[in-house]
This record gives structure tokens, C-alpha cells and sequence, in this order.
């Protein structure tokens, strides 16, 4: 793949899934035998496979209707690429046993990509998962 035909494969992820919160474009966007690694999937961090993603997802755009990220800086070589990102989103619903309280949440992290055959293989995303929680007023930090 050329680095402009993996910038396009990560960049289809936040446009098509992600801000059109479009869960049936996974089965265009990922192998069937993805790896997605997330910090707010519970218990494990893990999901396997595109049913177990779009399961994921199902559920987060439940959560956060309004969800859009917005990239801050995109870096691509050969099959990878990393996005830096910011998320915003209402919390709507019953999240991480943490009652509806309808706060606004803005979140940074990072996506790393891996992609094979024009689509993506593997996920690993880092995002500060107790700087959601705060936000969501789950937990409070001492300091």
C-alpha cells in the first residue's frame, strides 16, 4: 500500500464510523479478524472480530449520540498510521455503571493503526479512561 492509500483506509474510520456513527461500515473497514484494542471496552480492553466491534460501537453511540472526533495530528509510513484525536460527546445513557447525568465530555487520545489488504487489521487506541471518568463524575482525583 502507498502511504496515501493508509492515510485514506485511517482517515475512512473517523469519517464513515466514528462521525457518521455508521457501525455497518466495519464490515468494509476492518478484516474479519480485527484486533481492537480500547481501554473503554470492558472487561479486557479487547474485542475480536468485526461482530464483537460493531457490538462495541453499537453500544458507545448509544452512550454518546452526538459523539464526533476530530483529528489533531495524522502521521502515516507504509501499513501504519497514528491519529491523535479529541472526542467530544453527551454521555446519554447508563455508562461504566455511572448513572445519566447528560455531562459533556471532551477526551484526547490516540489511534494506531495497523492495515492489511486496504483494510485495518488492528486498533490499539490510548486515552486517559479515569480523565473520562472524572468528567462523567464517576471518580474524583484527590489532587
Amino acid at each position: 500500500m502507498t502511504v496515501e492509500e493508509t492515510r485514506a483506509v485511517a482517515r475512512s474510520y473517523f469519517d464513515e464510523l466514528t462521525n457518521k456513527q455508521d457501525v455497518d461500515y466495519a464490515d468494509r473497514l476492518f478484516t474479519q479478524d480485527i484486533a481492537f484494542h480500547d481501554p473503554a471496552i470492558v472487561p479486557d480492553g479487547v474485542a475480536h472480530g468485526v461482530k464483537e466491534v460493531k457490538g462495541f460501537f453499537s453500544v458507545f453511540f448509544k452512550v454518546f449520540p452526538d459523539v464526533h472526533f476530530h483529528i489533531d495530528d495524522f502521521l502515516a509510513e507504509d501499513d501504519k498510521a497514528a491519529i491523535r484525536f479529541t472526542w467530544t460527546g453527551t454521555h446519554r445513557t447508563e455508562f461504566l455503571g455511572i448513572e445519566l447525568k447528560e455531562r459533556r465530555v471532551a477526551v484526547p487520545g490516540i489511534d494506531i493503526f495497523h492495515i492489511r489488504d486496504g483494510r485495518i487489521a488492528e486498533v490499539r487506541v490510548a486515552f486517559d479512561r479515569g480523565h473520562l471518568l472524572q468528567q462523567l463524575g464517576g471518580i474524583n482525583h484527590p489532587f
